[in-house]
């Protein structure tokens, strides 16, 4: 039976911590280490994703190890506690940098590289088994469906009055003393604020999510099921995994469309202070219409599945996601809204929450996919491979998160830009440039996507059976 709605936000909790690891990382590292600190885009590109890409072979590894923890606490929760608070206490070194190695590529480089690959292994400590323990409370279709929609939510709230209010909270602009108006995201202090705070409220949401799902925090020495955590097991488990067809489909879905998520969260920043010119208020009013946006499409994920079952769900928030950064392109790339004004702001802002409301409707519904393959898996063979499960999609998303910042980076060196460039440096062609890379780029990733998941099939026979207890199964 699934969890209530009061212990489903109550686990949500705990994505509002990884929310504002992840989205601070992304809409202000790549800005701060470029424009700031001095490091090139590519080299601050390549040191977000190396640490991605290494950090690949830790999450099958976790997944393996979670699933086949004995602990009084359970298989999930001291992973969570112990990881949770790593990344906080790393998110806050992101931030503080030694004035020492401001200005010196290099140095800059191994520091941001490091920082990074301890980041994202406490990341891993806390996201893997979090995410298996979602679906462990709700292990039926519809429940699932729900849990990942107020998963979701939680995600954007904690963006909204997190990364996306900072721009007003933090990042004002100011005036110096000769005049002259000092950007908000020129001053590194401000970062340091930012990021301590964010720490500090990252540690407290990890620790209120493992108190409010204590009910599943189950003594697990004396469990059924196996224990071994040898490479033999370890290997066994990826296999079987990898060996589901439908799975992997999935997979590969959610790989792509996180891929093109990602490019765009990549050039958000870019695109907010150098192609649109936004104030600070604007930014914040911009990126939080995203947040809105994409929980809205969590809202309604579960609403659409009820009409359309998933396969459905997922094609049409992909359509909308397309339709929107097609009209972004249409209206700003050939010049038929000027920038600078009301209408430019309010066009930005509608279509740029639509095409996150398109993937608010999509990811939950994909993630909820894989919790239902979980639930038949259970019901098979009364094994639990949660943890499996959990650690491939978080390896994916990884992956595609380094893809798209490797990429980026790459993109902003070649099109033109140079780290500390004032905003108004740059020639208008470097300018459209960005424009094309965030408006076109991204949403060919999401067709790709659709492409892929369009011709799974799962039988309403099995969706059913996923709803029934599994007889003998770990818990």
């Amino acid at each position: 039976m699934s969890a209530s709605l009061p212990r489903m936000i109550g686990y949500g909790v705990g994505e509002c911590a990884s929310s504002l690891v992840l989205n601070g990382l992304f809409s202000f590292a790549m800005l701060y280490y470029s424009t700031v600190l001095g490091l090139s885009p590519a080299l601050a590109g390549a040191a977000l994703a190396v640490s991605l890409v290494l950090e690949t072979a830790i999450d099958p590894a976790m997944g393996h190890v979670s699933d086949r923890t004995r602990h009084r606490l359970g298989r999930r929760h001291p992973w969570m506690l112990a990881g949770g608070c790593l990344m906080a206490v790393c998110f806050y070194c992101l931030w503080a940098v030694p004035s020492t190695l401001h200005g010196r590529e290099l140095p800059l480089f191994a520091y941001l590289l490091l920082v990074n690959l301890v980041l994202r292994a406490g990341l891993t400590m806390f996201f893997v088994p979090y995410l298996a323990l979602g679906f462990e409370l709700c292990p039926d279709t519809e429940g699932s469906t729900k849990l990942q929609a107020v998963r979701q939510v939680m995600n954007l709230a904690a963006n909204l009055a997190g990364p996306a209010l900072a721009w007003s909270l933090y990042f004002r602009d100011t005036a110096a003393p000769d005049g002259a108006t000092v950007a908000g995201t020129s001053v590194p202090q401000n970062y340091v604020h930012m990021g301590t705070a964010f720490s500090l409220i990252v540690v407290v949401c990890v620790l209120a999510a493992a108190w409010l799902t204590r009910g599943w925090m189950d003594d697990t020495r004396a469990g059924p099921g196996k224990s071994g955590l040898g490479a033999i097991s370890f290997w066994g488990d990826v296999r079987q995994s990898v060996g589901d067809s439908r799975f992997m489909r999935v997979l590969g879905f959610l790989f792509l469309a996180g891929s093109g998520m990602a490019w765009v969260s990549s050039f958000q920043p870019y695109v907010y202070v150098y192609f649109m010119g936004f104030a600070p208020w604007q930014k914040t009013l911009v990126h939080g219409s995203t947040m809105i946006g994409m929980a809205v499409g969590g809202v309604l994920s579960a609403w659409l599945v009820r009409r359309f079952d998933k396969k459905g769900t997922v094609l049409l928030g992909g359509l909308v996601s397309l339709l929107s950064n097609g009209m972004l392109a249409a209206l700003f790339l050939r010049g038929g809204v000027a920038r600078g004004t009301s209408g430019a702001l309010a066009g930005f802002a509608f279509f740029h929450a639509a095409f996150w409301l398109g993937n608010g409707i999509l990811l939950p519904t994909g993630v909820a996919m894989i919790a239902d393959l979980c639930a038949l898996h259970r019901r098979r063979t009364g094994l639990t491979k949660d943890g499996s499960y959990a650690a491939l999609y978080s390896l994916s998303m990884k992956v595609a998160t380094a893809f798209a910042l490797l990429g980026s980076g790459g993109v902003l060196r070649l099109i033109g830009f140079s780290p500390c460039a004032a905003q108004g440096a740059y020639l208008p062609e470097v300018i459209w440039r960005l424009g094309v890379a965030m408006f076109l780029a991204g949403p060919l990733m999401t067709a790709l996507a659709l492409a892929v998941i369009a011709p799974l099939k799962i039988p309403s026979e099995e969706h059913r059976i996923a709803l029934k207890p599994v007889p003998g199964a770990a818990k």
